[in-house]
């Protein structure tokens, strides 16, 4: 017997701890207001009506978030439904895994046929709500132009057609016809509250809830039977730890490893005028050597992540971007190149941090590919000055392999001819960079092997887009109600 049939088995009846004042009882709680809680929120509420069901998220509500006018990651509709609108309507999987090995036990759990109906049902309720855009079948001229020319360079530009490229005011209806569909079912809405912790309790869940940015206030406690975790990709971390105190079987993937780059806004523009976040690649064999999260005339901060200090973009608003765009290169391995000629990119962030303890390391292109030190003089007369001035000078090139310079070299040499001057000495490395992936096994409404636990959405890895995260959202919504319903 599979962990999910046991899970069904196991959730039974209701067994709701009697301490819990009925207020706090739920019989759905989300985490994540982006387009996988919304639609798990939407699915529970207009099919189960009675039920209750609470949607929680650390970030701002619909009206307050228009009103601030800041890019925030989270909040109402998450970054992809709330600032991109981009609707990818074309057949993928859930999860979504790249096309590298992958370990064992790791798989698809929805794909073909059965995906594009569900994609289709998404699709049709964005349509009903608001959105009237019709598909766009391939890539602009200027966008095809551009991809085009990255072949010629020999790099695979990422793109995702037929796609529905939503203008702001079809993105504002959705938003605002999900709202009212949430409060006419009933849904309760905690905006500006996030989930400090979660255990088992009975044949449910027990949370904390915190009001976000404020320290020392009391924690409200709320009890639900069944519970659906769908943070956006920047929440991993926190559902690694929520799901990982839980119990629910994880799987890691290979983390992809390398450094963020600081390059000049102006000499890379050919490529973020068309699209201000392009993604280009090659292949090597069993791993992707890649551009990922391009901040036009953004910044770069450290953060810590799983422990570790790395190197991130900050996007600025159009009005406020500076001289230098900002992007990492880095190597993602599949399975098998991660245990054999990648198997050092794992501890690549450890080494650096030990190296520079609590702050980024910071390198001249140049003097990267020269072998020496960067001074701090020549960082003072350097075209491009570091957006992070905490960041430590240091001998980067001795902190990753020649494997890995090799490849960045490679991607680098590549883009420069479709981005002439973006490889220059002055640009800058800031090392360590690094993105990390789990595997949540599930069963076909993404049902972990905790029974009444489902993830759903970027976070867990499931989607890569708002259209593909609405039918994990789906999916998982579908899921407790069924619970509910035994």
């Amino acid at each position: 017997m599979s962990d999910h049939e046991l899970a069904r088995i196991q959730l039974g009846a209701d067994s709701v701890p009697a301490a819990v004042p009925t207020r706090d009882r739920f019989d759905v709680v989300v985490v994540g207001g982006g387009a996988a809680g919304l639609l798990a929120a939407h699915t529970v509420g207009t099919t189960r009506r009675g039920r209750r069901v609470l949607l929680v998220d650390a970030g701002l509500a619909l009206g307050a978030r228009q009103q601030a006018g800041v890019s925030q990651m989270i909040g109402y509709g998450g970054a992809g439904l709330y600032l991109g609108g981009r609707l990818y309507v074309g057949p993928t999987t859930i999860p979504a895994f790249p096309p590298l090995t992958l370990p064992a036990g790791v798989g698809a759990v929805l794909q073909g046929s059965a995906y594009t109906d569900r994609m289709a049902q998404v699709n049709s309720l964005f349509t009903r709500l608001g959105a009237r855009i019709s598909p766009q079948p391939a890539p602009s001229s200027a966008l095809a132009a551009a991809v085009a020319a990255a072949s010629g360079a020999g790099l695979d530009y990422v793109t995702s057609y037929p796609a529905r490229l939503l203008p702001l005011a079809e993105r504002e209806a959705v938003l605002r016809g999900l709202l009212a569909a949430l409060e006419t079912a009933g849904v309760q809405l905690a905006f500006g509250t996030r989930v400090s912790s979660a255990v088992r309790d009975g044949r449910g869940f027990r949370l904390a809830l915190f009001p976000s940015g404020e320290a020392g206030a009391e924690p409200r406690s709320v009890w639900s039977r069944t519970l659906i975790l769908a943070p956006g990709r920047y929440g991993l971390e926190w559902l690694v730890g929520v799901a990982s105190a839980l119990g629910a079987r994880m799987i890691a993937l290979p983390s992809a490893f390398g450094v963020r780059l600081e390059v000049s806004a102006a000499a890379y523009a050919p490529l973020t005028d068309i699209n201000p976040d392009p993604r280009l690649q090659v292949q090597r064999g069993d791993a992707l050597v890649k551009t990922y999260a391009t901040c036009p005339g953004g910044r770069v901060a450290g953060v810590t992540r799983y422990g570790r200090l790395v190197a991130s973009g900050v996007p600025r608003p159009v009005g406020q971007r500076g001289p230098a765009t900002t992007f990492a290169v880095l190597v993602q391995p599949g399975a098998e190149a991660a245990a054999s000629i990648w198997r050092d990119g794992a501890a690549a962030a450890r080494r650096v941090n030990e190296r520079v303890p609590g702050q980024l390391a910071l390198q001249r292109l140049g003097d990267l590919h020269a072998g020496r030190a960067t001074i701090t003089q020549a960082l003072m007369s350097n075209s491009i000055q570091p957006t992070d001035a905490e960041a430590q000078p240091a001998p980067v090139h001795e902190l990753y392999s020649a494997r890995y310079w090799d490849a960045l070299t490679e991607l680098l040499s590549r883009i420069e001819q479709l981005a002439p001057g973006t490889s220059a000495a002055d640009a800058l490395i800031y090392a360590p960079a690094e993105e990390r992936f789990w595997h949540f096994p599930t069963d076909e409404h993404l049902q972990t092997s905790v029974p009444g636990l489902f993830v759903a959405g970027d976070g867990p890895g499931q989607s890569q887009g708002v259209i593909q995260a609405g039918v994990a959202g789906l999916l998982a919504g579908e899921g407790a109600a069924a619970v509910l319903d035994a």
